[in-house]
């Protein structure tokens, strides 16, 4: 008999001893770190546990990780702004990957079984995987390459990913009623930000960005700031807000319940100054165009004569009158109803006419990603291409006469068809007001492309799929609701 025995277990770790022991060394490391004054250690010591946990926590719950990924995704440029690490539109790849296979292996364990597969595939992500194939197309043209397939990695993988999880998963009246206050917070904490570049000007990674990539050109203007919060810039900031304005002044008119109505209403204010602070002049029209969507499916006399009152209000100061001049946001606002006095705009009619001309023998645009250069010389600015300025122009650029058709042609039926959801599907007559009033939102920014880049960029890259998701969701949204329910 041998004299010493052993417990094979012993010769495992304790799990709640190693816990204690990376606990132990992540505490030194970190303590280590501060008194050295290495913030970026300290800040990764920090940040591991709790990537970790999400990462953990969203391979069980799908929503969390998709939530995770929307709240990165908002918050973006302030993330990249004040880290200044490359390469971190990788979270969005790492966060969406766990969503998907989250779902898939709840799926498959019978854990998930409320997700309806079928509103994964609806117009939205039809049209959506149509453009893709068209744009894959476009690369075998000869001024094409690989290289822009690289550069476009986020147009062939993100965008879809995100179009297909929203549709699936935005589909009950729990989740519309949380995204409403979620994108709430959202705008309160853009709207502080502004507030506080007013008050307390620009910090140092602000100022860097001002300097630094020579943004001073168009947010330090004579006529006063253009403030963009934590923003890419003034105009996505402007754009943004004027989607968001639109949408809770719209689903204020609907909601029953005090609370909610009343942060609405605050949010939507809250939204309609951010715009004003941006100084983005083409943000504007936003409004005008949600509200006219509104009108048109909302189907409630009250709301529509409501609307057509403060519309009718807001144009007939702006246009009509000098009220408000003192004030050099109203001011620069009120010249959007004046494009030809500025110059500005000018501008940007001259170089659409420059577009016409070099893409007259280019059909199908010079490609993903790429740009006309100013061989003719004919722009005499510093730029050494001729900058497109808004999202229709880009698309126009990139993918010719041809793309434009095909894009346009893809937007006004995924358009039509939810104003046929809405007209027609949708009989809770809270739910369609507030779904109205998400899609006057993306109809307001789809009519600011023509002069805003807002449309292609983060953070209204992502409240388009959430807000068409919800409105082609509406019909199985409304099966979920109770006759006498109240949002």
């Amino acid at each position: 008999m041998p004299l010493h025995t052993y417990n094979k277990s012993s010769l495992f770790i304790n799990p709640r001893g190693f816990t204690y022991l990376l606990l132990s060394v992540g505490l030194f490391v970190f303590a280590y770190a501060i008194i050295s004054g290495n913030m970026t250690i300290a800040a990764t010591i920090v940040a591991i546990p709790i990537a970790i946990i999400m990462c953990i926590s969203g391979m069980q719950y799908p929503m969390l990780s998709y939530c995770i990924y929307c709240a990165v995704t908002l918050y973006f440029s302030a993330i990249y702004r004040y880290t200044e690490i490359e390469g971190l539109s990788v979270l969005y790849d790492i966060f969406l990957s766990i969503c998907i296979i989250s779902i898939a292996v709840n799926t498959a364990n019978d854990r998930r079984t409320d997700v309806y597969w079928r509103n994964a595939f609806n117009i939205l992500t039809i049209t959506q995987l149509i453009w893709i194939l068209f744009a894959l197309f476009e690369q075998f043209a000869p001024y094409s390459s690989f290289n822009d397939i690289v550069r476009s990695r986020g147009f062939f993988t993100v965008i879809p990913i995100s179009y297909l999880l929203s549709g699936l998963l935005l589909d009950s009246p729990k989740k519309l009623k949380a995204t409403i206050v979620l994108l709430g917070v959202f705008v309160i904490t853009a709207a502080m930000k502004a507030y506080w570049q007013k008050t307390h000007g620009w910090d140092w990674a602000e100022t860097k960005f001002l300097m630094n990539y020579e943004a001073w050109h168009t947010h330090l203007l004579q006529s006063g700031a253009r403030y963009f919060s934590f923003f890419s810039d003034a105009g996505n900031f402007g754009a943004t807000m004027g989607v968001l304005c639109t949408t809770f002044g719209i689903v204020s008119f609907a909601l029953r319940r005090f609370w909610l109505r009343w942060f609405c209403i605050g949010v939507a204010v809250l939204a309609a100054i951010g715009t004003i602070m941006s100084g983005t002049r083409g943000a504007i029209i936003i409004p005008f165009c949600g509200l006219f969507i509104y009108i048109l499916l909302s189907k409630n006399l009250k709301a529509i004569l409501l609307s057509i009152f403060l519309g009718g209000m807001a144009f007939s100061l702006l246009y009509f009158t000098d009220i408000g001049n003192g004030n050099a946001f109203i001011r620069r606002a009120r010249t959007a109803f004046y494009p030809q006095e500025d110059a500005s705009y000018n501008v940007r009619v001259e170089n659409r006419k420059r577009f016409a001309y070099y893409l007259s023998d280019k059909p199908f645009g010079v490609g993903l990603g790429n740009h006309v250069v100013d061989t003719q010389e004919l722009m005499k600015l510093d730029e050494e291409f001729i900058p497109t300025d808004s999202y229709w122009i880009d698309i126009w650029v990139e993918n010719g006469i041809v793309g434009l058709c095909v894009h346009l042609f893809l937007t006004a039926t995924v358009i039509l068809r939810c104003c046929y959801v809405l007209f027609f599907k949708i009989h809770h007559p809270q739910l369609r007001q507030i779904l109205a009033g998400m899609l006057g939102g993306v109809f307001g920014l789809l009519v600011n492309a023509y002069v805003g880049r807002a449309m292609g960029a983060t953070p209204c890259s992502l409240l388009v799929p959430i807000f068409l998701s919800f409105v082609l969701n509406g019909p199985y949204i409304e099966k979920q609701i109770a006759p006498n329910y109240n949002f």
